[in-house]
Formats: C-alpha cells, sequence, structure tokens
C-alpha cells in the first residue's frame, strides 16, 4: 500500500521501536471547570484549517518491564493541511498543544530470568499510587482520506515531567517509592505504520473508531485496546 502523505515525515521520526521512543512506559473524570480551561487554551493554539479535539480511552500491556496500563487522553490535534482529497493534522513535539492525560492504572513488574548466586529469582512490583492527571507532549499525525472515506492515526504521548509516585516492593530490599515519566503510543498501525489499519467513517468532521493494536514482537508493545472519538472544531 502507497504511503500516505503524512506518514512520510512523520515515519522519518517515528518508526523506531517503543524502547527507544520512550524514556519510560506510560481516574476517573476530573472536575468539568478544569477540562474546559484545558480545552479553551487547547483551542487557542489551533491555525486557520482547525482542528480535530476530543477523548482517547486507552488500555493496554507492554514487555521490558512487564506493564499493565488505562488512560484516557484530552487532546487537540491541529489541522495542518487541507484539499479535496484529504485533511491532515501532522506536527512533532511542541507543534501541538499539550494533551491532558488521566492514568487511573499503570502496575509494572520484573522478574530476573535466572537466579542470583544463592539460588533465587530477583522481582519487583510498582502500582500507581494513586490515579494521576498529568500533562503530556505529542508527536504524530492523523490523516483523513476524504475519498476513501477513511483516517490513520499514530500518536506518541510523552509526560512533561518525570513526577509520577509509584509504590513498589523489591524481592530482595523491600518496600520503596519512585518516581519516573511516562508514555503512551496510540494508533492504527505501530509507530510510523499507520496505514496498516485505516478506520471508516461517514462524517469527516466526526471520527470515532474502536481498535485494538496487537504489535509484533519485539516492538515493546503488548495489546493495546483504543476508542477514539474526533470533533473538528474552528
Amino acid at each position: 500500500m502507497q504511503q500516505a502523505s503524512g506518514e512520510r515525515r512523520y515515519g522519518k521520526y517515528n518508526s523506531t521501536p517503543r524502547d527507544s521512543l520512550t524514556r519510560a512506559l506510560f481516574g476517573t473524570a476530573m472536575v468539568a471547570g478544569a477540562l474546559a480551561t484545558w480545552s479553551a487554551a487547547a483551542l487557542a493554539q489551533t491555525g486557520k484549517f482547525g482542528a480535530y479535539t476530543g477523548t482517547i480511552n486507552v488500555s493496554g500491556t507492554a514487555t521490558g518491564p512487564s506493564a499493565n496500563y488505562r488512560a484516557v487522553v484530552k487532546i487537540a490535534l491541529p489541522v495542518t493541511s487541507r484539499n479535496a482529497d484529504t485533511i491532515t493534522a501532522e506536527f512533532l513535539a511542541g507543534e501541538a498543544p499539550n494533551a491532558s492525560v488521566q492514568i487511573a492504572q499503570w502496575d509494572e513488574s520484573y522478574k530476573a530470568s535466572s537466579p542470583d548466586s544463592d539460588g533465587k529469582y530477583s522481582s519487583w512490583t510498582c502500582t500507581l499510587a494513586k490515579p494521576v492527571e498529568l500533562a503530556m507532549t505529542p508527536t504524530g499525525v492523523l490523516e483523513v482520506d476524504l475519498r476513501a472515506k477513511k483516517h490513520m492515526l499514530s500518536l506518541t504521548l510523552l509526560a512533561t515531567k518525570d513526577d509520577v509516585a509509584f509504590n513498589c516492593v523489591n524481592s530482595r530490599s523491600g518496600t520503596y517509592k519512585k518516581k519516573k515519566g511516562l508514555s503512551l503510543y496510540i494508533g492504527t498501525g505501530a509507530p510510523g505504520m499507520q496505514n496498516e489499519a485505516p478506520q471508516p467513517f461517514t462524517d469527516a468532521a466526526n471520527l470515532s473508531a474502536r481498535y485494538t493494536l496487537k504489535p509484533s514482537a519485539g516492538t515493546g508493545f503488548g495489546q493495546i485496546d483504543q476508542q477514539w472519538d474526533f470533533r473538528l472544531t474552528r
């Protein structure tokens, strides 16, 4: 399949596996006033073509270390080009407003593949200290094919600060606390390969999809369950 026009630029920056894309892996609803403030600020940064704004629900697993997570993303994707064939929102880090992300669950664990000198296997587990809302910087592309009536998405989100609190237990040393940054990936294919599974639409101003991404082995990603709902606003 021929690459979409938006994919060429984005793929150059984001075609590497998960573990080289991010420093670390990645609630209930927040108060309506806070979300309204975020929406107004995000829309203020959109250009002459408007932006796709909306919500993404994402949950999934990862390896190296093993992880299980669940999050809700509020995001605005500024449209960068538009013609009779396509609508494209394509952006590098800093070119789109930060997303507001509610992390409801994040559990990580690790167990050594071989025993220590005493014959025991070292291991550790970490869980999110509490649900948290944080700002994340988006990088990626949303391309809407107006003729085929399909859309493609590749979106990497990186936390702006490495300060998410975790409660951990090490099989050797016991309990401890740590803070780290998180990241999320959402898309219709592996990073930079968003044309793998284009999603249909009936109205280009209202994009909704539910899609389960199952990346190939070696990417560091496990299954990612996603559901998004975007509206084109001006």
